[in-house]
């Protein structure tokens, strides 16, 4: 997977001979707990990115490490982006990837924040057709069967998942000493700014005790393994349909 941007301008219009799909990944800097990293959610897609580097001929761009963490923003170390900025940085990015050769662009996304801007984004940037966004929220569109495999708890935020695939990639990151479970739950969807830290207290929602890194290599494997088979079927022009149920 050559690096966009160590490509000089024609070096890269030789790797587009070759290809018709960029990556971009996409995260964000925010509170995970007392126990993860404030870049987890940037840690683990350059994970992906670079262990299939070998296996396809996708182009990759430079990461998007800011995104939205409204959510987290009382919690220190949390830098958050207003969405409209984030929107019209998304759109902007994306209208540049497609004004060369490109068809497919796979935004492998690490945040749920980002998620709705990142699709704003995509219809602005494919309005006038041919050219197509695909976002993977890794965490949820990927490794389906190794998380019903290996988890014993529900997944969340610096919880049980999360926790164990930093665990497998960085285990000098995290610090498990300080790994306490907290899942405040409400009968309706509450948004607030003022009570964040007690709808997720300590920045987690999900119990990161039961983590292990043997737990996120699996899931971390399989979802490189998705990731390749996705980039080769765009490479075909094959568009990932589910099979219909009425078949």
């Amino acid at each position: 997977m050559p690096l966009w941007q160590e490509l000089t301008h024609i070096g890269l219009l030789k790797a587009i001979e070759k290809t018709n799909v960029a990556v971009l990944p996409t995260g964000a800097l925010e509170a995970h707990g007392n126990h993860l990293p404030l870049g987890t959610d940037n840690i683990l897609p350059k994970y992906l990115v670079d262990a299939i580097n070998d296996r396809t001929s996708a182009l990759v761009l430079p990461p998007i490490n800011y995104g939205d963490s409204w959510i987290f923003n009382e919690f220190e170390g949390t830098i958050t982006v207003e969405p409209s900025a984030l929107v019209a940085f998304y759109t902007n990015v994306m209208k540049g990837v497609f004004k060369h050769s490109i068809r497919y662009l796979l935004v492998l996304n690490g945040h749920g924040g980002n998620s709705g801007h990142l699709e704003t984004a995509a219809k602005d940037a494919t309005n006038k057709g041919e050219r197509i966004v695909i976002i993977v929220n890794w965490w949820r569109d990927l490794s389906e069967s190794a998380r019903a495999i290996v988890l014993e708890t529900p997944e969340g935020h610096a919880a049980e998942d999360e926790t164990s695939e930093v665990m497998h990639v960085a285990p000098y990151l995290v610090d498990m000493e300080n790994a306490t479970k907290a899942r405040v739950r409400t009968k309706f969807r509450v948004v607030s700014g003022t009570y964040r830290r007690e709808l997720i207290p300590r920045a987690t929602f999900g119990d990161p005790t039961r983590a292990s890194k043997e737990k996120g290599k699996l899931i971390m494997e399989q979802a490189c393994d998705e990731i390749v088979e996705l980039v080769n079927q765009l490479e075909k022009g094959n568009i990932p349909y589910l099979p219909s149920e009425e078949n």
